[in-house]
Parts: structure tokens; C-alpha cells; sequence
């Protein structure tokens, strides 16, 4: 789980690096942050081999963006510089420090803009993790038995 938000928090850096990210959920449903914030979210859904040596993750993210309040009124922020960046990227995305590359399902993209102070992004995200391989002891010694000529 903290992989899959290191990757989207990321993700939201590069769209908006002006912006403070949030990830703390108990602070976000307090309500004690101070806006123009952006919130991250990630809830595993699914996990399933693909191979002998990976698995396949399937991920729902949220992501809302909360506008300044100025002089009484909310400034709303724009969606457009993230969806760019996915358009970009061909909706994948490799985060740098987490080394984690997300497959971004875009038929799953949505965007919802019926509140006064805030945006709301989802989407669905897979990505393939290495199953964690036990070192095994090397035979370094070898007994043969027999004659020799």
C-alpha cells in the first residue's frame, strides 16, 4: 500500500508541484489541513500471479484536489495538468524514488467536479511486483565416491 501512494503522490508532484500533498487519511477526514492541498489515496483490490517469479496488482486511487479559498470564495483547480501528463505518458507511469510503474486503466479515469471546494479524480492501476525469492544454500562442497585412474 505505501508503494502505490509513494508512486501516486509522484505522480501528483509532477502535474502540480506547486501544491502540498497530503496522505495521512485520519487528517483528512479531521479536517485539519489548510487549503490549496492535494489528498492521495490508494486501496489494494485484487492480486494475481502472472508468473513463477511476479504477480500482478490491481489498485483503486483517489486523488482530490482542494481549492484555495480566496477572499470568500474557492478558486477551483484544474484537472487538465494531470490528465495531460497521463495522455502523455500513455496513461503509465514510473515513479522515480519508489521504482514502481503503474499501468493506469483509462477507461476508469473520472473526474467529479459537483462540489464547491473540491475536485475529485479515480482511477484503476495494475502493477507487477517480484515475489520475494528465499536464498537457498549453495552446494560448495562435493563428495565423490569411487576409484580415480
Amino acid at each position: 500500500m505505501e508503494r502505490e501512494r509513494a508512486v501516486l503522490v509522484e505522480l501528483v508532484r509532477e502535474a502540480y508541484p506547486q501544491l502540498e500533498t497530503l496522505v495521512n487519511l485520519d487528517q483528512w477526514m479531521s479536517g485539519s489541513f489548510s487549503s490549496p492541498i492535494i489528498f492521495v489515496t490508494a486501496q489494494g483490490v485484487s492480486e494475481k500471479a502472472k508468473s513463477l517469479t511476479t504477480y500482478t496488482a490491481v489498485a483503486d486511487a483517489g486523488i482530490v484536489l482542494h481549492y484555495p479559498l480566496v477572499e470568500g470564495f474557492y478558486q477551483p483547480l484544474s484537472a487538465e495538468p494531470l490528465r495531460r501528463l497521463l495522455r502523455q505518458k500513455g496513461y503509465s507511469f514510473r515513479g522515480q524514488n519508489s521504482d514502481l510503474l503503474i499501468d493506469i486503466d483509462s477507461s476508469t479515469f473520472r473526474i467529479w467536479n459537483d462540489r464547491r471546494d473540491r475536485t475529485e479524480i479515480t482511477f484503476r492501476f495494475t502493477y507487477h511486483v517480484a515475489v520475494p525469492k528465499q536464498p537457498e544454500a549453495k552446494i560448495n562442497t562435493f563428495e565423490i565416491e569411487g576409484e580415480w585412474s
